[in-house]
């Protein structure tokens, strides 16, 4: 049997990594501080004017401020339905290789500010190392077993 501490690894996680979504969020929608470091200079400027490239930008990165901010209510709204706890991290981890990791390459052999993205991939690197520890963690407390065909720890 598991005492009630065992959920708080996965728990405190999903509730920090939750809370920094929902920061990502704040700052590509309403602060629109990506368009701002890595977009061209002007860009919100020309999309105010009606430019429809410039318009087309900010309307992209407010689509994926909007995902990464469901994704951050959702993972805070999973915090008190604990057995939803592993698949909603494996979720986010996914999310963190592909959306992150990959992209943020792909950014860097583009040519598009090295340095933000690099950063960018320290954060995500963070996330992924955290989330898989506190998977470890409820697994070793016996809570549950991976999914069919993730990797093993």
């Amino acid at each position: 049997m598991t005492n009630n501490n065992d959920n708080r690894p996965p728990l405190r996680w999903m509730q920090i990594v939750g809370a920094f979504y929902v920061l990502q969020f704040v700052m590509m929608v309403l602060v629109r501080a990506p368009i701002r470091t890595f977009g061209p200079a002007g860009t919100l400027t020309k999309a105010a004017a009606g430019d429809s490239l410039a318009r087309f930008v900010v309307d992209t990165w407010t689509t994926f401020g909007l995902e990464v901010g469901a994704v951050g209510v959702m993972l805070l709204i999973a915090t008190r339905r604990t057995e939803l706890a592993p698949g909603v991290i494996w979720t986010v981890l996914a999310i963190e290789v592909g959306r992150g990791l990959v992209a943020d390459t792909y950014m860097i052999a583009r040519g598009i500010h090295v340095g933000g993205y690099l950063v960018w991939i320290v954060i995500h690197t963070v996330v992924l190392v955290t989330g898989l520890t506190a998977l470890r963690a409820r697994r070793r407390d016996g809570q549950d077993q991976a999914p069919a065909g993730a990797l093993s720890m």
